[in-house]
């Protein structure tokens, strides 16, 4: 996954100077823009994780470049190939959804009724896909099926809602589409202040950067490619905003602006390659490294212990962590003694008796209950939004600190549930 992400992430950078090649820039102001793109946390992150980010916003982009082209030429093949790909983002993630409209828009605006046409025809492969999904994973195809894998994500917890700490969290989160902002980078700095050197100098080359901002410059490219690519922009931000501004859905947005801005601004080369120094010595230090040499041991001794003959139970921060952890290593997928925790439950509108029944049945049986859902958090959305919950559940409780690890991101702990306080089990 890491090495397809790495790929597609490389991939996104070619998109990228192709749209920026299409019209008059200079080869050293690509070069700069494509290193801001490259070097912005979202494509560090994700390009180096498992998970799946990367991939639909290349093929959004494949999808903006045919459309460029296609407002320069108008020619048949650009339109169908836009409509494509930018059906294919949709595929693999659905908040790509807002990329298809702006550029529908774009068309409907071109007034050309065949063009228009011809642009939903070739989407309709998304839905198609998405039926025969349905129709494989849901036990047929009727109505209930359907929404039940369309409403699928808000039954477990996702939501759309505007709330004070949506808007806190998208605005946390909008500055680290572009650079890394999280607990841990405090613990660094305080466990050795010779690491706050790069966070200086950073600091430094960003505030001089936007001492001399370029001023605003004349359009030398297609003003509706633009207007419709700032629109996909907004809207991504929103639907982030409604989803308690979550980071992941933000990962096109620094490459949108930076796309955008030699547009709009003149002289903004110095401008530009200040930032780009600042990004990538903050990136890098607190970004890139930290996370590519935290220690994984606190999720591989859970790992091996639900692997472990006597199966103990475990109830994890991040179960998906672990069983995608024992999938790769094993191509395991039918590991059932690893158990979301209570915060995780909460967040997904469950009840958590189930899991006292599962610790309460478990003990019963003399098996042992591991959990490192008592953890030493540093300030991230996650600790935010789960608060206390994990600590108040395992408050009835008595558990034993076996294993600890002191990383970045705070101190992590394995207990075993010795003993529960429960009635009426």
């Amino acid at each position: 996954m890491k090495v397809m992400n790495a790929l597609f992430a490389f991939l996104t950078l070619i998109k990228v100077w192709q749209i920026l090649n299409f019209y008059k820039i200079t080869e050293k102001q690509v070069t700069i823009i494509i290193g801001l793109v490259g070097l912005s946390f979202p494509l560090i992150r994700f390009a180096t994780e498992n998970e799946t980010y990367i991939v639909p916003l290349f093929f959004a982009l494949a999808a903006s470049f045919n459309y460029l082209k296609y407002l320069d030429n108008r020619e048949i093949k650009n339109l169908l190939n836009a409509s494509i790909w930018a059906s294919v983002s949709i595929l693999f993630h659905q908040i790509y959804i807002f990329w298809w409209l702006g550029l529908l828009l774009g068309i409907i605006l071109g007034k050309r009724k065949m063009h228009i046409f011809l642009y939903f025809l070739i989407s309709i492969i998304t839905p198609l896909t998405y039926l025969i999904v349905i129709m494989t994973t849901q036990g047929g195809l009727n109505w209930d099926s359907i929404f039940r894998f369309i409403y699928g994500d808000f039954n477990h917890g996702a939501n759309l809602e505007i709330t004070s700490r949506g808007f806190f969290f998208s605005f946390v989160n909008l500055i680290r589409s572009f650079v890394q902002i999280q607990g841990y980078i405090f613990n660094i700095v305080r466990e050795n202040l010779l690491l706050s050197i790069p966070g200086i100098i950073s600091f430094f080359y960003v505030v001089y950067a936007f001492l001399k901002f370029p001023v605003k410059g004349t359009v030398n490219i297609s003003r509706r490619f633009l207007q419709i690519h700032v629109l996909i922009l907004i809207l991504q931000y929103i639907f982030a905003v409604l989803s308690s501004g979550n980071a992941e859905f933000m990962v096109m947005i620094p490459v949108l602006v930076f796309i955008l801005f030699p547009f709009y601004f003149s002289g903004f080369e110095k401008f530009l390659f200040r930032l780009l120094i600042g990004m990538a010595i903050w990136n890098i230090s607190y970004g890139l490294i930290p996370l590519h040499y935290q220690n994984q041991a606190p999720e591989q001794f859970l790992c091996d212990a639900a692997l472990s003959v006597n199966e103990p139970v475990i109830i994890a921060s991040d179960d998906q962590l672990l069983k995608s952890m024992i999938y790769y290593q094993t191509g395991d997928t039918t590991i059932s003694n690893i158990y979301k925790s209570p915060a995780i439950l909460q967040m997904s509108g469950k009840n958590t008796i189930n899991l006292d029944e599962v610790i309460v049945n478990a003990l019963r049986r003399r098996s042992i209950v591991y959990t490192n859902c008592l953890d030493e958090k540093t300030l991230s959305r996650q600790s935010i939004i789960e608060g206390t919950v994990n600590i108040d559940f395992f408050r009835k409780y008595e558990t034993i600190l076996t294993k600890s690890w002191k990383r970045s991101t705070g101190t992590s702990s394995i207990h075993i549930i010795a003993k529960s306080g429960l009635s009426g089990f």
